[in-house]
């Protein structure tokens, strides 16, 4: 359990006016961006997308949450926020819905609860830091290698312990890696000849994260600072 889900739960949910939202079904949407921010959403167990569309209708992921991370910390403001994007259920999830207005006497009263808040905003913002870098500075493939092993962490194994899981499909693999569905496809391909994926509707198995992760390695060290192609 890391530092911020035990504050969390000793400070925050023993609270009676928060609630817990049991087996959420895929596609299951928390708040739509640019819906008032009115609750924070503490995940427990699956996955949530975060998800921003621009006015021409496109989209980006801009993360996809797991056990112990918070969702919708826009209500953090002082002043009345929107969502800045939608939170939607990936897997079967369990969530703790938080109101502003108990989040707020928690924080006003609890010293160690807002540090642990910070601490977590300042490390979601380096998250979105590296993922401009990733987008900027690396092609299409080392972009799957990095976030299919980074998504693998937030899974459990299979339980023949054949590999992990990931319950997410290859537009929405796109959407996340900022990349055309075309050409995401085309490098799954690639990657599922030389071993490294496993693809099936819907889902995409890790045979070894490892293995991905020594990947990216070896793709970024010959051209490591130039831009993508």
């Amino acid at each position: 359990m890391t530092p911020l889900s035990s504050v969390i739960r000793s400070a925050l949910l023993p609270s009676a006016d928060v609630s817990r939202l049991t087996a959420l079904r895929r596609s299951t949407s928390l708040f739509s961006q640019g819906q008032v921010a009115d609750s924070l959403y503490f995940l427990e167990d699956g996955l949530v997308k975060l998800t921003r569309t621009n006015n021409n209708g496109n989209r980006i992921i801009l993360v996809i949450c797991g056990p112990g991370h918070l969702v919708g910390e826009d209500v953090l403001s002082e002043e009345s926020q929107s969502y800045s994007a939608e939170a939607e259920v990936l897997t079967t999830a369990t969530l703790f819905r938080i109101p502003r207005e108990a989040l707020s006497h928690a924080m006003s009263t609890n010293a160690e609860l807002s540090a642990a808040l910070v601490s977590y905003l300042l490390q979601r913002k380096l998250a979105l830091a590296e993922k401009v870098e990733l987008l900027c500075l690396h092609d299409v493939e080392y972009r799957i290698l990095h976030y299919l092993a980074e998504l693998s962490a937030l899974v459990k194994p299979l339980t023949d312990g054949d590999g992990y899981q990931l319950p997410i499909t290859q537009l929405e693999l796109a959407d996340l890696i900022g990349a055309t569905r075309e050409t995401t496809s085309t490098t799954l391909n690639q990657l599922e000849r030389r071993g490294l994926v496993k693809l099936s509707r819907r889902l995409l198995t890790i045979p070894s994260p490892v293995m991905l992760r020594s990947a990216a390695t070896a793709k970024a060290e010959p051209s490591q600072g130039a831009a993508p192609a």
